[in-house]
């Protein structure tokens, strides 16, 4: 069957080609649009354009093995955007998350406009969180396995338990775990496990408040985590005395036992100073000794507002329930009480990102690469069409002379040769295809 090259007024300049019976895939590639393309794929190996429709074919119909070897194959011929997010997305399918960021993270690189840099970094953020329920789930799964001897000098902070009446000031069981992680991080013999990862395996374990201060529990987090050493503790507020009280245990996750404890008290205005206290008073019960730059480090305060730290806990709250709406709220509401509270501008853009609906599932960057497809645009059935009808009747140099067409009108008399060169019965045709090539 030779090839049908159709003009059509309906939608202004277009037309349709088939070629021997095959049929052409639009912008989006549909799974029946995979057999035309994997023959097309059979003559043309290396076109990189045709790999990266191929892909997002495979991944659209859930075929993610092949998925990731065509675009593996696509990126190593000429890296694009399309290319890297279709990777990127496979590699989810498949559950390898690690992969999906890295992928995602080479195609911030190849990245247009802050539309697509918005979405990456949305969807990194919810593959961050994803992660890190994939992590506890698995951790909690495998603790029959776990070695036995943790990471030396590697320390978790639990989320803290709030004895008291006054529930505005619950936040901050996770506000002074914040705190807490954020200084003993400051010290370089130590290695800190980020807050969100032992809350995990908080949330695996369904934890609640009261078995979050039993050293047996501490102790079991501490070694789905790794952690050498966990910290748990108290808030207690006193009415009679209006003070607030720390108090904090060091547990050793090997035997259970309680190996340091520390303790500050003083009115809630006094919180940061406490706080500080408390911190050094943990680590000399660790045996550690700081060096004056680390002390001085720990000393400073992210902010020395009470009440914009109390918004920065609720926003902490919010983001471990997944309402990141709100945390978004109550981080920004922290940051505006506090322009100089860079943590909480930090989270705010975070949980911003984790609250865009799109972002959890990828949909909207699937759609963004979509955009980008070889073909992909207003005239996208025109250019495809036209494409495919040079390299039948002209294969010879019909591939470079269609790139080149569609970029510049002048070439229409080498288009016009090249046809009549590679296929002379074709000549009544030609007219037909160049009408479409805009004039010079």
């Amino acid at each position: 069957m030779g090839i049908i090259v159709r003009w059509t007024s309906i939608v202004g300049v277009g037309f349709a080609v088939a070629a021997c019976g095959g049929r052409m895939a639009g912008p989006e590639v549909r799974p029946d649009d995979l057999p035309s393309l994997e023959a097309e794929r059979a003559r043309k190996p290396n076109d990189q354009q045709l790999l990266v429709r191929l892909g997002a074919g495979y991944y659209r119909a859930k075929r993610s093995a092949e998925a990731v070897a065509v675009l593996r194959a696509a990126l190593a011929i000429q890296p694009t955007f399309p290319a890297a997010v279709f990777l990127g997305l496979a590699f989810e399918q498949t559950g390898r998350l690690d992969s999906a960021q890295a992928a995602y993270r080479s195609a911030g690189a190849l990245a247009r406009g802050g539309a697509e840099k918005a979405e990456l970094e949305a969807r990194l953020a919810n593959l961050t969180r994803e992660q890190l329920v994939l992590f506890a789930k698995q951790a909690v799964a495998g603790e029959a396995r776990l070695r036995a001897t943790p990471a030396p000098n590697t320390v978790a902070v639990l989320p803290w338990r709030y004895l008291g009446a006054n529930q505005e000031l619950a936040p901050l069981e996770r506000g002074i775990a914040h705190l807490l992680v954020t200084d003993l991080a400051l010290v370089r013999s130590l290695v800190l496990v980020e807050r969100e990862r032992i809350q995990a395996i908080a949330d695996e374990l369904a934890l609640t408040a009261a078995q979050r201060v039993e050293a047996p529990t501490a102790a079991r987090s501490g070694r789905l985590v790794g952690a050498s050493r966990v910290i748990q503790g108290t808030i207690r507020e006193d009415a009679r005395t209006s003070q607030i009280r720390l108090d904090a245990n060091v547990v050793n996750t090997g035997s259970g036992a309680v190996a340091g404890r520390g303790t500050a008290a003083d009115r809630l205005a006094a919180l940061f100073t406490m706080e500080k206290q408390l911190v050094f008073s943990l680590l000399e019960s660790l045996g550690v000794n700081l060096s004056p730059a680390e002390r001085q480090a720990i000393n400073e305060r992210p902010t020395a507002d009470l009440q914009a730290f109390l918004a920065f806990s609720r926003g902490l709250e919010a983001e471990d329930r997944g309402d990141y709406a709100a945390a978004a709220a109550q981080f920004r509401a922290a940051a505006a009480r506090d322009p100089n509270f860079r943590a909480a501008s930090t989270r705010a853009a975070n949980a911003a990102l984790l609250a865009r609906p799109a972002g959890r599932s990828g949909a909207a960057l699937a759609a963004l690469a979509s955009r980008q497809l070889p073909g992909a645009g207003p005239s996208s059935g025109r250019a495809v069409a036209l494409r495919n009808a040079i390299d039948v009747v002209a294969p010879s140099s019909g591939g470079q002379i269609a790139r080149r067409t569609l970029l510049g009108p002048a070439l229409r008399s080498r288009l016009a040769e090249a046809l009549r060169q590679d296929d002379p019965t074709q000549i009544g045709g030609i007219g037909e295809i160049i009408i479409v090539i805009p004039r010079p």
